[in-house]
């Protein structure tokens, strides 16, 4: 599964705008201020990017995110302790924690290792849109901003909540339910903190699928994610293709086998950082 992608390679830069800039803040920081200053400011930030997890774990319900969350703030206590160092001048006052922090450094750096390894902590917008162009052959113009309809379905409402969440949980899409519709928005690494913050604008104007209260599904592709595959696919066929492909997935949910489309975009084996 890993050859033949339809999607072009993933150069973008956006996941590693926040660890870069908070690396550049920090840099900044104690270069005009010194190290100490230079190691609060970078445990504030770390103590910032922990709740911005939370807030993600309330948002999807992925209590895996969780890792990331108590990573953050252990790390923001290392940081606060060693700018601590720097005004005492030494480790001596508190020789009991050492063998803690270097504990948990390498706890915590295994554990994301593994997670991300497991493609756990990742946003699997990339999987969507390879799986919804995997039987997409035909070439062709006609992009259009304009929502296609595709279907219909037969599901009660708490069902298509429930998927809802389940998309959510397993960082496959991103959810906005309002009472008459839910809105599955796929998510892409880099982009995640654009989108929960409402940076990258209205939800509508990204990729999504949505289910109306009477089951009718339709979906809209953003230009942005259409020109990000590698040929020009035909666009009312990749429409119904990404449609279908959640379908299939609430097909899968409501037989409680929604582990099945967990194993699909695993199957892709997509690079590590996507």
């Amino acid at each position: 599964m890993s050859l033949g992608r339809k999607l072009k390679p993933d150069r973008s830069i956006g996941g590693a705008i926040v660890p870069l800039s908070m690396l550049l803040i920090f840099g900044i920081a104690a270069l005009i201020f010194g190290i100490t200053t230079g190691l609060i400011v970078a445990a504030v930030m770390m103590a910032i990017f922990g709740l911005f997890y939370l807030y993600i774990v309330g948002r999807t319900g992925n209590l895996i995110l969780l890792v990331v969350v108590g990573e953050s703030f252990f790390s923001t206590l290392i940081l606060w302790l060693l700018g601590k160092r720097y005004i005492f001048g030494t480790w001596d006052y508190m020789p009991e924690y050492q063998l803690a922090y270097i504990t948990g450094i390498i706890f915590f750096g295994i554990l994301l290792i593994i997670l991300g390894i497991n493609r756990r902590l990742q946003w699997r917008g990339r999987d969507i849109f390879e799986l919804a162009a995997e039987f997409v052959n035909e070439i062709g113009n006609g992009y259009t901003y304009r929502p296609r309809p595709v279907g219909k379905v037969e599901y009660s409402l708490p069902t298509l909540r429930g998927f809802a969440r389940f998309t959510a949980k397993h960082m496959m899409a991103l959810p906005y339910i309002t009472s008459k519709s839910i809105t599955l928005v796929p998510v892409k690494m880099g982009d995640e903190y654009g989108r929960l913050l409402g940076l990258l604008g209205d939800y509508r104007d990204a990729t999504w699928v949505n289910f109306d209260v009477d089951g009718e599904v339709s979906v809209h592709i953003a230009q942005k994610d259409y020109l990000d595959y590698r040929e020009p696919l035909v666009f009312d066929m990749l429409c119904a293709s990404l449609g279908q492909l959640f379908v299939d997935f609430l097909d899968l949910y409501s037989k409680g086998e929604g582990v099945r489309a967990i194993d699909r975009m695993d199957q892709l084996k997509m690079p590590f950082f996507s």
